[in-house]
């Protein structure tokens, strides 16, 4: 049987073998070309959110998190020691999940319906809604299209701040804030320590997709026109990056997908496709005769990976409950173990591949030299806090892309809810 570290190598799976440190220079430089307004895969979205004003104490906003199947609302506002106070949490189902929403009032009279009852003593919404939408400058966001299965009639191309506000127009609304789940983890990032002095703030989220933002001087982002002072927060878009590490597996397994040829970097990192990926890697590897026979024939056999049950083998290869470890049972210690280095390999490279994502972004701003004063990288999504060891893995491949004449500080941080006190910090202070 031949080595499986020859099949990693060969599909360009194992990031020891991988020039990470040319891959962050054109992340860069994608970076650079997006600001332009030139042709790139990094969009590089103006938000228009602003980050120097600080957040008011004891003032109460409203905030709504929407972004998946499921939607919260409550009234969020921040005490003298800047600790924040969610009251009066409520969960909805997202319209259009359960069954369609035929018109596009009908889609804003159930988002105002969640609102409501949250309405007393305020008259801002920050609403951190995680759909593709174009951001306008007075800071709402024009829907570009709903994902994950929602159906709603008519919203696409509708100004989602502006519809809610009109379902809401006789409850005295003033001002809705709109924002993606990103961007809502970075302002609830420097939140996160109060007291610390941070030099710069990251938002990434790592879960079912992949994405970042950052704070970005308006002078730079010359797409916009010359003489802007100030600066804003800037959506990379990163699942997006065209100029990572692929090879012939990831070229085959991202033709069978429904997107082929988009959201690329995100095929070989995210939560929606890492398992898929890895079963996909195997069965590549079987064919090509890297594993025997036997095994060979029982991966075939599985029907899908999810990243919830490729987690389960990382963690307990042994068990027989799961899809991995059933295909393993009773197979040669040799093939369980070839199969076992090829999925933590995968898994391996989707965290040096964040943390190129991240090291691009902190060389991009510049700050974290004086090492009392690191870039606070806020961090949510279940595949970077609840996948095996991802987090540490992350971690120690920006240790390797940040070091030498590109040294910098930096620290990763979590907020619970972050999503929901984002969209509040958002209304507070924009």
């Amino acid at each position: 049987m031949k080595s499986i570290r020859n099949f990693l190598r060969r599909a360009r799976m194992d990031p020891a073998r991988l020039d990470l440190r040319a891959f962050c220079r054109a992340y860069l430089e994608e970076m650079v070309r997006g600001l332009d307004g030139r042709p790139s895969s990094l969009p590089m979205i103006p938000t228009y959110i602003e980050t120097s004003r600080e957040v008011p104490r004891g003032e109460r906003v409203i905030a709504l998190d929407a972004g998946g199947t499921n939607m919260r609302v409550a009234s969020v506002s921040f005490d003298e020691a800047g600790a924040p106070l969610i009251e009066g949490l409520t969960r909805h189902r997202m319209p259009g999940v359960d069954a369609a929403v035929s018109t596009k009032e009908e889609f804003f009279r159930i988002l105002a319906d969640a609102v409501r009852p949250h309405l007393r003593g305020t008259d801002r919404i920050g609403f951190c809604f995680s759909y593709p939408a174009e951001i306008t400058p007075q800071k709402d966001g024009r829907l570009i299209q709903f994902t994950k299965e929602i159906k709603a009639e008519g919203v696409e191309g509708e100004l989602v701040g502006e519809g809610l506000a009109r379902a809401l127009a006789a409850d005295g609304i003033a001002r809705i804030i709109l924002l993606n789940d990103t961007v809502a983890t970075l302002l609830a990032g420097r939140n996160a320590v109060p007291g610390r002095r941070f030099d710069d703030f990251i938002g990434l989220v790592c879960g079912t997709g992949l994405n970042a933002a950052y704070v970005e001087r308006n002078a730079l982002i010359r797409k916009l026109g010359a003489g802007n002072g100030g600066s804003m927060v800037v959506n990379t878009e990163s699942g997006s990056f065209a100029r990572g590490a692929r090879g012939a597996v990831d070229d085959a397994f991202d033709a069978t997908m429904a997107n082929p040829g988009r959201y690329r970097h995100e095929k070989t990192i995210s939560g929606a496709y890492l398992g898929a990926l890895c079963l996909f890697a195997a069965r590549s590897a079987a064919r090509a005769g890297f594993l025997s026979g036997e095994i060979s024939r029982r991966i075939e056999g599985v029907a899908s990976l999810s990243t919830r049950e490729l987690n389960d083998f990382l963690l307990y290869p042994d068990r027989p409950d799961h899809a991995l470890g059933a295909a393993c049972r009773g197979a040669p210690a040799e093939d369980a173990r070839a199969l076992y280095v090829l999925c933590d390999t995968i898994v391996e490279r989707a965290a040096a591949l964040v943390a190129v994502n991240l090291a691009g972004i902190v060389l991009k701003t510049g700050r974290g030299r004086d090492p009392r004063y690191p870039v606070c990288i806020t961090v949510d999504g279940t595949t970077f806090w609840q996948l095996r060891t991802f987090r540490f893995r992350v971690e120690s491949w920006m240790r390797r892309l940040l070091f030498g004449d590109l040294e910098r500080t930096w620290e990763i941080a979590s907020v619970d809810d972050a999503p929901l006190l984002g969209a509040a910090i958002a209304a507070l202070t924009n």
